[in-house]
């Protein structure tokens, strides 16, 4: 019978690229196989925005608007993004009222204006194989602001998340603190050359303060077309 695969689980081999190699298979005889998310980060295709550092949050922006954002990817031709993890913790609700969470998916326009801070996005291997192609790649505080959307459907609300809606003078421990969004339990967005991700968590009535963190694969756009 032709072999398709050799037992490694208490060792790896090591292949050069390029090079011809067996499956990997455990004890059992059964096929060994890597998510393609966790492969990504393996190969050095994600990339990690952040708002917000160890016990300094930064505001909320105003009521959730097309034209605002904390955390924003301007995708550029030639590469496809998909966004793999959007995470809002809310730090201070304050007197706010009506604090949201979404991630916006732009299908045709890159959508930065002004404001906001130009961010490097890091690599989630530290040895930095690769750095995020071209785009525009921007944090809030103070806001960004972003261009108007494309017409629905060509902007897909993709996520949302509702923290309160009323005001808390006194905060309990009750309200709900954190929003995560994983691409490995919800359905995502590809974006396929020019486009965008915006992410936003806003208030209405008074700034609640927050932190905000968003991790995005970026592949060649050969890799899904």
């Amino acid at each position: 019978m032709a072999e398709i695969g050799r037992v490694r689980q208490n060792s790896y081999e090591n292949y050069s690229e390029g090079q011809d190699r067996y499956a990997r298979l455990n004890r059992r005889g059964e096929l060994v196989v890597i998510d393609f998310f966790s492969q990504c980060i393996f190969d050095g295709r994600v990339f990690h925005l952040q708002i917000g550092t160890e016990d300094a949050p930064v505001n909320t922006t105003g009521t959730l608007d097309d034209t605002l954002g904390d955390l924003l990817w301007d995708n550029p031709v030639g590469h496809a993004a998909i966004p793999l993890f959007v995470e809002f913790v809310l730090a201070d609700a304050t007197t706010a009222t009506t604090i949201n969470g979404m991630i916006e998916i732009d299908r045709a326009l890159a959508r930065y204006s002004s404001g906001g801070t130009a961010y490097v996005p890091e690599n989630l291997r530290t040895d930095r194989p690769r750095v995020a192609v071209g785009g525009a790649f921007y944090v809030g505080a103070p806001d960004i602001t972003l261009a108007a959307k494309t017409a629905v459907p060509g902007s897909i609300e993709l996520w949302r998340h509702s923290f309160t809606n009323d005001a808390v003078a006194t905060e309990t421990g009750s309200e709900n603190r954190n929003a995560i969004f994983s691409a490995r339990q919800t359905p995502f967005a590809v974006v396929v050359g020019v486009g965008s991700i915006a992410a936003q968590c806003g208030a209405a009535t008074a700034d609640a303060t927050h932190y905000g963190a968003m991790s995005v694969i970026q592949l060649p756009v050969e890799s899904v077309t």
